[in-house]
């Protein structure tokens, strides 16, 4: 009787806490908002949450280390006709940065949305770099300094490598250039067109099926470089270049023809200043080295066309081993420095490139266009061609390598100066490799090794190429040919 009376107390009991507790506010959670992912444009894309939008964050860190031997060189100044009467300086290895280091980190964004015309992509690549040392220094000839600025102290900079949207074929910012094919995989700068800070454009692409495409572009022309000329005669900018390419994608690879036109505006200037050749340097180790002769005058304003073609394939050698290919270009240009030689690799020896700092500082000086010494003459545009080649190989799927080889000549017309020798004919040759250990995936500790030869020839129209050159390394000029190697350690963490 008691169990019953227990029994039924506890059945009323817990009715009465039911009917209370459902009395009670609902504390249930909101529904969770989970990231979706997004695979219609690949790996790593997700979706904004409440948008349509894919995004794909990426980016690196690197750190790198290099090396390279000092050299001395000699250089001239011009104040004569002869080596007996000019001027030669030396530059001593031992006044140069022989270590530097430099740190990078970048942030990759890359958003696509879908339109009745296809995605629409927005990218943006910004890059923070720290520089010191030899990776600093500014081998700085345009004074006549006898030695390179050192670099010193560590200084930093902030730049946009990439920021361009793309839609409907279309392409508008700074991105790839439509003229340069094969992809940087070394740690310094290559013996053909490269632009490793991209390039600004405005460019359509057109799609024909079976791998055909084509494209058309308007590039800034400024960022091909190389366009002072050898007098400081006004440059007013031309702000774009033509540039085109035809191309066929197959599984074997691709296969691309290219091309650059443009014009280089020249002066407009009645009558220029007097001629001071003999208190400066010869003719195109500056962009402000000379005026033109006395008297003359140049009604303007004038123009010369400048323009580059080559080829580029490419090839996938699975057959080898997995992820090898191999890239080969070859190009000629008339006035278009930039389409046979990326920025860095045989240009300035005073805005610190790459191949400055490799050279010892003391490597060629030309121009996309060339004032000839008098105004009967004119101008004349520099000639150049340049083969080349890429092979990446991987040993196994942890150790892999990159080599590349390239051969460029420059020929930048004679000139009727007589009160200075010119440069003439010059060629650039390099060869380097580098072995790459990846202990997980974009994670990679490297190790290179890079070989340069620089070859110059003189001109002056008081004695022919030979006497000329034959008089100057008399004299203890042996800037004519240079040679010098350079090595580099890099290790960098991509996501």
């Amino acid at each position: 009787m008691l169990n019953k009376t227990l029994l039924g107390s506890a059945a009323v009991i817990m009715t009465m806490v039911g009917a209370q507790a459902a009395d009670l506010p609902s504390k249930k959670a909101a529904p969770a908002t989970y990231v979706k992912i997004c695979d219609a444009y690949g790996a790593g894309f997700f979706f904004i949450p409440g948008t349509d939008t894919c995004v794909k964050l990426g980016g690196y860190v690197r750190y790198e280390l290099q090396y390279t031997p000092g050299k001395d060189t000699l250089k001239y100044v011009s104040t004569g006709t002869t080596a007996a009467t000019a001027a030669v300086i030396s530059q001593s290895s031992k006044t140069q940065d022989t270590f530097g280091s430099e740190y990078r980190g970048r942030i990759d964004l890359d958003a696509r949305t879908p339109t009745g015309y296809g995605a629409v992509r927005t990218f943006i690549s910004l890059r923070g770099t720290g520089t010191s040392g030899l990776r600093k220094s500014a081998y700085d000839y345009s004074a006549g300094t006898v030695a390179p600025t050192l670099g010193g102290a560590s200084n930093t900079e902030l730049n946009m490598e990439r920021a361009f949207i793309q839609w409907a074929g279309f392409t508008v910012g700074n991105a790839t250039s439509n003229y340069a094919m094969i992809p940087s995989m070394t740690y310094t700068a290559n013996g053909w067109a490269g632009f490793p800070n991209g390039q600004r454009q405005i460019a359509y692409t057109a799609s024909f099926g079976g791998g055909f495409s084509a494209t058309v572009a308007l590039e800034d022309k400024q960022v091909w470089g190389n366009d002072g000329l050898n007098t400081n005669i006004n440059l007013p900018d031309t702000p774009a270049s033509l540039v085109g390419n035809i191309r066929l994608d197959q599984a074997w690879g691709f296969a691309a023809v290219h091309g650059v036109v443009g014009k280089h505006t020249l002066s407009n200037a009645a009558t220029p200043a007097a001629d001071t050749l003999a208190a400066n340097k010869a003719p195109q180790l500056t962009y402000t080295a000379n005026t033109v002769l006395a008297g003359t005058s140049l009604l303007g304003p004038q123009s010369q066309t400048g323009w580059g073609v080559g080829t580029t394939v490419s090839f996938n050698l699975d057959q080898i081993a997995k992820g090898d290919k191999i890239w080969l270009t070859a190009n000629y240009m008339d006035g278009w420095y930039g389409a046979i030689l990326s920025s860095g690799s045989i240009t300035s020896p005073s805005d610190g490139s790459s191949g400055g700092r490799t050279m010892g500082g003391m490597i060629r000086k030309d121009a996309n266009v060339v004032y000839l010494g008098t105004a009967a003459a004119g101008y004349d545009t520099t000639t150049g061609w340049n083969v080349g080649g890429q092979f990446l190989h991987y040993w196994d799927p942890k150790w892999r390598s990159v080599f590349t080889s390239a051969y460029a000549a420059v020929n930048p017309p004679t000139q009727a100066q007589t009160t200075a020798i010119a440069w003439g004919k010059g060629t650039l040759f390099e060869v380097r490799g580098n072995l790459i250990y990846s202990p997980v995936n974009n994670f990679d500790i490297g190790v290179e090794l890079q070989y340069l030869k620089n070859t110059n020839k003189l001109q002056n129209t008081a004695t022919d190429t030979s006497t000329g050159n034959a008089a100057w390394k008399a004299a203890g000029y042996n800037g004519l040919n240079n040679s010098n190697w350079s090595s580099k350690v890099r290790v960098e963490r991509a996501f």
